[in-house]
C-alpha cells in the first residue's frame, strides 16, 4: 500500500501532486533547486529589485542594516529551496513535510521579525512588514496543505473513517440534487451566491472604498463620463491637486484619468444612478453563469459546477469581484468571447461571430494587452479556418467590432493625448512599463505565479500537471483544441508580463492574471477530471478517486476556513487605516472644508487620496501640502470654508486634523 500511495506525494512546494517514480522526483528536485538558485540571484541583485518599489525605498537608506538583513533572508530562502531539493531526491513525502514546516515557521515568524528588523523609522504601513503580513496569512494555509499532503499515504492506507464517509455522502447527495435542478435554477443560485458574497466582502471588508489610485481613477472617470464629458476643467493652482493615476493637463486646463476608457464607460452606468459598487459584483455573477455553461460544454455535466466552484471558492475571485478594478469586467468579456467561440464551433452563424468580436473589442477597450493575449490564438485559429473555407461573412462579422473599437481608441488617444498611438499610461509616466528581460523580471513573474497558487484553492493548480501528463501538445490540440488554445493564451499572457513588467499587481492577489482566470479554472478542472485516469496505474480506481476527493476537499476546506477569513481580516484592517482621512473628516462634522494632506493615510500616500468633487469646489476638497505659506495662498481661494491640515501617525495609528491658521500661529 505504501508503494501505491507514493505518486500522491511527489509534490512541489506549492502542493502539486506529481505521480511517478524516479523521474518525477528528479524533476521536482530540479524545480526546487532552480527556485533556490533564483533566490541566490535575487540576493545578489537585491538593490535593483527594491528600487522598483517606492514603498521600500527606505531599505536603500540603510544598506548595511535592513538591506543586508533582507539579503540574508532571501539567501536563507534559497538555502531552504536547496534543502527541499535534496529531500525530494530521497522522498517527495519528506520534501512536502519539510516544505509545510518551513511555510508554517515562516508564517509564524514573518510579522514579529519583520516588525523588529524591517520596519522603517516612521512606522509600519509603508513598509515590507505589511506585505509580509498578507504573505503569512496565505503561507499558513499553504503549509497546512503540504503537511496534509505528507500525511495522505497513511490516510489512504486505512479504510475511510465515519467522518470521511459522511462527508462523501453529503457531497454526493448535494451534487445529485444540484444536477437534478433545471439549468436556469442552477444558474440563478450560483449567480445569487456570487453576488451576495461579492457584496458582503465589498461592504463588510473593503468598506466600499477604492483601495488604490487605479480604482479611484476608474470611479472618477466614470463620474466624468456620466456627465457627458471626456474631462473636467482643471482646478486653480493645479500643483496642489496632482493625483496618482490622474492626468492634470495644466496647459489645456483638463483633468481626467490615465486609463483606457472602456471600464470607466461601463462603470459610468452605475455611477449615473449613484451605485458604481454594484457593477463588478453583477458582472462577476454573470461571469460564473457563462463559466458554468462553458464548463458543461467542454467537460461534460460535471464541468458546470466544477469550473464555477473552482472560481467561486477562492479569495482570488471574491476579492477582485468586490473591487473597483477593471479585471472582473475584462474577465466577463473573455468569458463571453469563449462562449461565442464554442457556439461557432457548434455551427452558429455570423451573429455569434459578431458577439465574439464585440466581446474582444470591449476587452481591448479596458485592458488591451491582456485582451490581445487571451483572444489572439483563437482569432488566428478561427480566421485561418474561415479564410480557407471562404466563410467571409463570419470572418467579417468577427473583425468588424474589433476594428471599430480600435478606431475609437485611436480617436480617444488623439483627442486626449495628441496622438492615436499614445495611451494615457504613456502620457502619465512613459517609464512605468518598459520592455526588458532580466533576473528581476523573471523573479517578479515567478513570485506572482507563487501568489497565484496561494490565492486559489490550495493544490488546485496540480490540475495543470494531470492535464499535461503523458500527452504532447500536438495530441492535446487534436483532442481538446479549445483547451489547448486557452493554454497557449495563458502562456502569451505570462510572457507579456515577463517582458513588460512593472511594479503593480499588489492588491487582491496577482490580479494581472485575473483576466485569464476562466482559462486557468478550465484547465485545472480538466486536469482534476483526468487525475483518476493518471493515478489508476499506480492506485486502484477507487483509491485514485478517493485520493482526488481528499486532496480537493482539503484544499476547499482550507481555503474557506483559512485563506478567505485570514485575508478578510487583513484587508479589513488595511482598509480601515487607508480610509482614515475620510473617516476623520466625516467625524469632524464639516460638510465643506479644504484639507491639506501633510501625510498619507494608512499605507496610501497623499497622491492616492486626492479624491475630489469634479468641480473642485463642492463640499470637502483635498489638496497636497506644499508648505504653510503656499497652503495659505490656496486657502485664500477657498475663503468660504475652514482650511485644515491632516496628519497620520503610522506607529500609533492615529490621526489629527488641525486648523491651518491656528497651526501657523
Amino acid at each position: 500500500m505504501r508503494t501505491a500511495s507514493r505518486p500522491i506525494l511527489s509534490a512541489a512546494p506549492a502542493g502539486l501532486p506529481a505521480p511517478g517514480g524516479l523521474g518525477a522526483r528528479y524533476g521536482l528536485a530540479a524545480a526546487l533547486a532552480a527556485g533556490g538558485a533564483l533566490c541566490g540571484i535575487l540576493a545578489l541583485r537585491l538593490e535593483a529589485i527594491v528600487a522598483r518599489f517606492d514603498t521600500l525605498a527606505y531599505l536603500l537608506d540603510d544598506p548595511a542594516g535592513k538591506l543586508n538583513l533582507l539579503r540574508m533572508v532571501v539567501g536563507a530562502a534559497g538555502a531552504a529551496g536547496a534543502l527541499l531539493a535534496l529531500a525530494a531526491l530521497r522522498s517527495a513525502r519528506l520534501s512536502a513535510a519539510l516544505g509545510g514546516v518551513i511555510l508554517l515557521a515562516t508564517a509564524a515568524a514573518a510579522l514579529p521579525l519583520g516588525r523588529r528588523w524591517f520596519a522603517p523609522p516612521g512606522g509600519l504601513e509603508e513598509s515590507l512588514v505589511y506585505r509580509l503580513r498578507g504573505l503569512a496569512d496565505i503561507g499558513l494555509v499553504g503549509g497546512l496543505f503540504l503537511l496534509f499532503l505528507a500525511w495522505l499515504p497513511r490516510l489512504l492506507a486505512r479504510p475511510a473513517g465515519s467522518l470521511e464517509r459522511q462527508a462523501s455522502e453529503i457531497v454526493g447527495r448535494a451534487a445529485r440534487r444540484w444536477m437534478a435542478m433545471p439549468a436556469a435554477r442552477r444558474e440563478a443560485w450560483i449567480a445569487g451566491l456570487a453576488l451576495g458574497l461579492a457584496l458582503a466582502i465589498g461592504f463588510g471588508v473593503l468598506a466600499d472604498f477604492p483601495g488604490s489610485s487605479d480604482e479611484s481613477s476608474y470611479v472618477t472617470q466614470a463620474r466624468i463620463f456620466s456627465t457627458g464629458r471626456l474631462w473636467v476643467p482643471a482646478p486653480p493652482r493645479p500643483e496642489f491637486f496632482h493625483a496618482r493615476s490622474m492626468i492634470l493637463d495644466a496647459e489645456k486646463g483638463r483633468f481626467f484619468a490615465k486609463a483606457f476608457p472602456g471600464w470607466a464607460l461601463l462603470l459610468a452606468v452605475g455611477a449615473s444612478v449613484g451605485s458604481p459598487w454594484i457593477v463588478n459584483p453583477i458582472l462577476s455573477a454573470l461571469t460564473l453563469i457563462l463559466a458554468g455553461r462553458i464548463g458543461r460544454r467542454l467537460l461534460g455535466a460535471a464541468g458546470e459546477p466544477a469550473v464555477a466552484g473552482m472560481m467561486l471558492l477562492t479569495p482570488f475571485f471574491l476579492f477582485n469581484a468586490a473591487s473597483y478594478f477593471n479585471h472582473p469586467a475584462t474577465l466577463f468579456c473573455i468569458a463571453l468571447f469563449l462562449l461565442a467561440v464554442l457556439r461557432l464551433e457548434d455551427g452558429a452563424g455570423a451573429g455569434w461571430a459578431l458577439a465574439a468580436g464585440a466581446a474582444t473589442g470591449a476587452a481591448l477597450s479596458m485592458r488591451p494587452a491582456a485582451a490581445a493575449a487571451l483572444t489572439l490564438p483563437f482569432l488566428v485559429w478561427l480566421g485561418a479556418r474561415w479564410a480557407r473555407r471562404g466563410e467571409w461573412s463570419r470572418l467579417g462579422a468577427l473583425l468588424l467590432p474589433i476594428g471599430l473599437v480600435l478606431v475609437l481608441l485611436a480617436a480617444y488617444n488623439q483627442v486626449l493625448f495628441g496622438s492615436p498611438w499614445t495611451s494615457g499610461y504613456a502620457a502619465y509616466d512613459a517609464s512605468d512599463i518598459r520592455a526588458r528581460l532580466g533576473a528581476d523580471n523573471l523573479s517578479v513573474t515567478l513570485w506572482w505565479l507563487v501568489k497565484l497558487a496561494l490565492w486559489t484553492i490550495p493544490g488546485s493548480v496540480a490540475g495543470l500537471y494531470f492535464l499535461g501528463k503523458g500527452r504532447s501538445m500536438r495530441s492535446f490540440f487534436r483532442e481538446q483544441p479549445i483547451l489547448a488554445l486557452a493554454a497557449v493564451s495563458l502562456l502569451l499572457l505570462a510572457a507579456g508580463y515577463l517582458i513588460f513588467q512593472n511594479k503593480g499587481s499588489n492588491e487582491y492577489g496577482p490580479r494581472y492574471y485575473y483576466d485569464g482566470f476562466l482559462y486557468l479554472a478550465l484547465l485545472m478542472t480538466a486536469g482534476w477530471i483526468r487525475a483518476p485516469e493518471i493515478l489508476a496505474p499506480r492506485l486502484t480506481a477507487a483509491g485514485a478517486r478517493r485520493a482526488v476527493a481528499l486532496l480537493l476537499g482539503a484544499g476547499v476546506a482550507l481555503c474557506l476556513c483559512g485563506s478567505v477569513p485570514l485575508l478578510a481580516a487583513h484587508y479589513r484592517d488595511k482598509t480601515a487605516h487607508n480610509r482614515d482621512l475620510y473617516r476623520s473628516v466625516s467625524e469632524s462634522g464639516l460638510s465643506s472644508a479644504l484639507v491639506f494632506l501633510r501625510t498619507g493615510s494608512g499605507r496610501m500616500p497623499p497622491g492616492d487620496l486626492l479624491r475630489n468633487p469634479l468641480d473642485f469646489r463642492t463640499g470637502v476638497v483635498y489638496a497636497r501640502d506644499l508648505g504653510t505659506q503656499a497652503d495659505r495662498g490656496l486657502a485664500a481661494l477657498y475663503a468660504d470654508r475652514p482650511a485644515l491640515v491632516y496628519r497620520y501617525d503610522p506607529v500609533r495609528r492615529t490621526s489629527t486634523l488641525v486648523d491651518l491658521l491656528a497651526e501657523g500661529r
